[in-house]
């Protein structure tokens, strides 16, 4: 009975708002943020990664470039935003730090520090001012060797971190090695062999992510290379235990190779744990010989096998669309890509993989691309706008070099309604929302429950921040969950939000 009247408050929908694919002109100046760092030695900027955080402003890394004399040099630089795209000069050097390698990639700790790959070869933690915390590992950081690529690590929930690298070796052939580290950065030897599982005799399997499923269980997925054809390759998954054994019920003994499709092995591909175990694989796929590169999506069951259920294969087939980025949200995949040198497109696909044509009335929208020459491009979701960073010329010099632009628009309308919600939620906040490993929450007092959208309470370690109350969320799997409890007038009061 609990369970049901639980259920009953949660009167859950879309909130209209602005139409998807709004330019946001609130943000930066006129709707766009241009970013240089131009100290005396180094000038430009590459974006590589970006992350929010719990106060809506938000990091974004990367590497300046050389300079404009010969005894230059370039370096590594975390910036920080403001929540409307300006640079925090309250961070570091008017707003960056350039006192790292080149940064590749940056996610929250469970801890509430931030983890960066520095350098390709190092993982360093740092705390929201950008300095090293450096109890963890050795002065702050996990170091590999220099030949290793750090491509992607997840935090278990009890705090290890495991990781999958890739090296090109003397032969000029790719190998993966699979890591696990201990909670205060030390390797954990337990895993595989010594700490690591080492591709050795499958060259040219490069596993690029990981996901922990409900069970705990890793799963690596990534691309084989085949053929003669360069870059031709299939999908490939790899799962294992805990201690790093395969899962023998999966695939063959652990491993599973999808001959479906062909894929490329020097793309991206992004992969998302579903609420039933399995995963969902998207990436750029050649839909036939004639080079035809068109977005490409599958799901696999937890048993290795692609879910008949699930429409597997290319989407938005009159549209060449490479994915650089995908976000599982609601039980929807929005998948982030572009077309040509034009413009950018989303589109939106169910959870049965189908193109959903509600989503702007059609299953995806476009923004036009800046004009000029652009050398990659990121995104980042911030609330219900998602914020498109991209890389672009910026000629100060005899060289071309580079800049950061940034624009931010409307996404979609995933905000919950209540009947308690309409009323009393004015001061309620939670943030980052979507979130990976810890959320934030404003205006509820000290009484607060996580409830999962079907309504059964999950346990979850609080923290008190003073003024807001932290949440430890990385045992969750992906989804959308509710925070419930009491503002500060005594009424009931609930808010939904997305675990990544």
């Amino acid at each position: 009975m609990k369970t049901i009247i639980l259920l009953s408050v949660f009167i859950l929908t879309f909130a209209k708002g602005q139409v998807p694919g709004t330019q946001d002109m609130s943000f930066g100046t006129n709707g766009k943020t241009e970013y240089l760092y131009d100290p005396a030695s180094v000038k430009g900027f590459h974006g590589y990664t970006m992350n929010i955080l719990p106060d809506n402003r938000f990091f974004v890394g990367g590497v300046s470039n050389w300079g404009c004399s010969s005894n230059q040099y370039y370096t590594g630089v975390l910036t920080k935003f403001t929540s409307n795209g300006i640079p925090d000069t309250s961070f570091g050097q008017n707003g960056a730090n350039g006192n790292f390698g080149v940064i590749t990639e940056i996610q929250p700790a469970s801890d509430g520090n931030y983890l960066i790959i520095n350098q390709y070869a190092n993982l360093t933690k740092i705390n929201a001012a950008g300095n090293p915390v450096t109890s963890w590992g050795t002065n702050g950081s996990i170091s590999l060797p220099y030949e290793q690529t750090i491509r992607d690590w997840k935090e278990t929930s009890t705090h290890e971190i495991i990781m999958t690298t890739v090296k090109r070796n003397y032969d000029n052939k790719l190998y993966t090695t699979l890591y696990k580290f201990n909670p205060d950065g030390s390797v954990q030897t337990a895993f595989g062999n010594n700490g690591k599982i080492e591709f050795g005799t499958s060259p040219n399997w490069i596993l690029t992510n990981v996901n922990i499923d409900n069970d705990g269980n890793y799963i690596f997925t990534g691309k084989k290379t085949i053929g003669a054809t360069y870059g031709d390759a299939n999908i490939v998954v790899y799962k294992t235990n805990p201690q790093g054994l395969p899962i023998a019920t999966f695939g063959t003994n652990g491993s599973l190779t999808i001959t479906n499709y062909i894929a490329y092995d020097n793309k991206q591909h992004f992969s998302f744990l579903t609420p039933d175990n399995s995963i969902v694989i998207s990436t750029i796929g050649k839909m036939g010989p004639a080079s035809n590169n068109r977005c490409l999506i599958m799901k696999i069951l937890a048993n290795g096998t692609l879910d008949s259920n699930f429409n597997n294969g290319f989407k938005y087939t009159s549209n060449y669309m490479e994915p650089i980025s995908s976000y599982y949200i609601d039980n929807s995949f929005y998948i982030v890509g572009e077309m040509g040198n034009i413009s950018y497109m989303i589109g939106k696909i169910n959870s049965s993989g189908n193109v959903d044509n509600t989503y702007n009335s059609g299953g995806y929208i476009t923004i036009p691309r800046l004009t000029g020459n652009h050398n990659g491009t990121r995104t980042m979701l911030h609330g219900d706008k998602i914020i498109l960073a991209e890389t672009m010329d910026n000629f100060y010099c005899a060289q071309s070099n580079w800049k950061l632009v940034m624009r931010r628009f409307s996404f979609d309308s995933f905000t919950p309604l209540s009947t308690n919600e309409t009323t009393f939620t004015k001061n309620i906040n939670i943030y980052p929302n979507p979130a990976d490993n810890r959320i934030f929450l404003e205006g509820f007092d000290r009484r607060i429950e996580l409830v999962s959208i079907d309504g059964k309470k999950i346990k979850a370690d609080l923290k008190d921040e003073g003024k807001t109350i932290s949440m430890d969320i990385s045992h969750l799997i992906k989804g959308m969950y509710i925070i419930t409890g009491k503002n500060s007038n005594g009424k009931i009061v609930s808010k939904k939000f997305f675990k990544n």
